[in-house]
């Protein structure tokens, strides 16, 4: 695989290896990583939809 460089930034293989560095100390410290099925979303459902209306008049504006 190619890795990109950067003037401004780390490059691909630097990100993994802090990336890897900050998963072993995670574990290390004794937490854990919890897997989650596909298809399972984040979001609580309980507390109902938290739409957002991007561009539209308000409501009862009249325009």
């Amino acid at each position: 695989m190619a890795t990109k460089t950067s003037r401004n930034g780390p490059t691909t293989v630097q990100l993994r290896e802090n990336l890897q560095a900050d998963i072993r100390a995670f574990l290390k410290s004794g937490k854990k990583i919890q897997q989650i099925p596909n298809g399972v979303s984040g979001m609580d459902m309980t507390k109902g939809t938290r739409n957002i209306a991007l561009g539209q008049n308000k409501r009862g504006s009249g325009t």
